[in-house]
């Protein structure tokens, strides 16, 4: 698995005379690479770093024994969101309900398969796969036997770290208000079992995130004692699960001793796959925005429709937010995005250390919102589900839909590949300060 790993000094491999110094009391910053010594704020409370703001780890409330019961019934809400039906739809004496798996199979029937397969993994596959990694590193944990099974523990963890931001059911839910909305305007809409269940599983999840404390999972998986040494001059920060490798005796591993991901001084390539993705990303925005992405008949009348136009649909019915949400999820944060790592790219290539911290606290923002683009994806998705009733009212998906969410897609993996501390490396290049060796205790907010 690939990881956006950190090191401040020389890069090394693995050892098999003198192994490298793992450290658990120190903490690397993902988005600077400033090094800092671990002091455990209060329940509830964050870690900062002291030079560019980023958050460390934030320290839960519950602990891990309150994480588990709520894994599981979140667990429980899922499979009654695959197994019912989330809405149904009344017009002229027609009925039709549907699944989650009606919009996947109906957008496949339409010749719109990349739609159908990437609603498909966001929505079904993605989230499935995180909660049952989830509970199972929980349920190790509970029953002590990481200290048997660490690694495979610890890759099960990694794994379900990766799939965070891909698993939308968050976002699928606002797509399915949004599609409700849009359909009052011509049909009599109703809610079932499986969409009060979505909304139950995403305050679950939501409650499972806020009790689970990441550090202290891994902590439990694989913990090294903590040394009173001072820092070591060569090190390297695994992201996926912080643990600090390197020092002053021995060479840095090839993959983290914990989580077996690959350790990198920096991303591979950083700079020039993200110019890369943003480069497409930036040209499928233009038919994306040209192109109609889904088309709606109501009694033989209708016309295909792009996004702008149904954001103007909802503000003419008197929905303004909701027509504000689409706005900005689906136009704003895009064109963001796009802008905000195109400048990060320009400056990392000129090294200028202008606004560095303002940059930095930008691509945290861009990389936690990308991922809402997808409202309107997921709302054509049930639409296409609902509205299937011949001559009397339809709704088709059209190209514009699989552009748009080609650049919500390429978006998202320029923004995981980037990495902000070739920002820093380069504005820093001939300051001592980039390279220094001596760890600071986080802020606690």
């Amino acid at each position: 698995m690939s990881t956006r790993s950190g090191k401040e000094g020389l890069n090394g491999v693995a050892s098999r005379e003198r192994p490298a110094e793992v450290r658990d009391d120190l903490i690397a910053c993902p988005d600077c690479g400033r090094l800092h010594r671990v002091r455990l704020p209060p329940p509830g409370r964050r870690a900062e770093c002291t030079r560019c703001g980023a958050v460390l780890f934030r320290r839960g409330k519950g602990g891990l024994q309150h994480a588990l019961p709520v894994a599981i019934a979140g667990a429980f809400l899922l499979l009654l969101v695959a197994l019912n039906p989330l809405m149904a739809v009344h017009i002229q004496g027609n009925d039709r309900a549907g699944l989650v798996t009606t919009g996947i199979e109906t957008l496949a029937d339409q010749g719109m398969w990349p739609l159908s397969l990437l609603v498909g993994l966001l929505v079904l596959a993605a989230p499935f796969a995180r909660v049952v990694a989830i509970i199972s590193v929980l349920l190790r944990l509970h029953d002590g036997r990481p200290t048997k099974r660490r690694r495979e523990t610890a890759r099960l963890f990694a794994w379900a770290e990766t799939l965070r931001p891909w698993a939308m059911l968050d976002v699928f839910l606002l797509g399915l208000l949004v599609g409700y909305s849009r359909l009052k305007g011509f049909a009599n809409a109703e809610v079932l079992v499986g969409g009060v269940a979505l909304g139950g599983y995403v305050l679950a999840h939501t409650a499972m995130d806020v009790a689970m404390d990441r550090r202290a999972v891994w902590q439990a998986i694989d913990h090294a004692p903590v040394s009173g040494a001072p820092p070591p001059r060569r090190w390297v920060a695994c992201t996926v699960c912080q643990r600090i490798h390197g020092g002053d005796h021995g060479p840095v591993p090839e993959r983290c001793t914990r989580c077996h991901s690959r350790l990198h001084p920096r991303e591979p390539d950083s700079l020039g796959r993200t110019t890369a993705l943003v480069s497409a990303g930036a040209i499928l925005y233009i038919p994306a925005n040209l192109l109609p992405v889904m088309t709606v008949v109501n009694f033989g009348q209708g016309a295909p429709s792009t996004i702008l136009s149904g954001v103007h649909e909802l503000a003419e019915a008197g929905l303004w937010p909701l027509a504000l949400l689409v706005f900005v999820a689906s136009v704003a944060v895009p064109v963001l995005k796009l802008a905000g790592l195109g400048w990060f790219l320009l400056a990392a290539w000129r090294g200028s250390a202008a606004r560095l911290q303002a940059r930095t606290r930008l691509y945290r923002i861009i990389d936690a919102i990308g991922r809402w683009s997808n409202i309107d994806v997921f709302m054509i998705a049930i639409l296409a589900a609902l509205v299937q009733f011949g001559a009397v009212a339809s709704v088709r998906a059209d190209p514009g839909a699989i552009a748009f969410a080609g650049v919500v897609v390429l978006t998202m993996l320029a923004s995981h590949i980037f990495d902000p501390r070739v920002m820093w490396d380069r504005a820093a290049a001939a300051d001592t300060e980039a390279g220094a060796d001596e760890a600071e205790a986080p802020r606690h907010v």
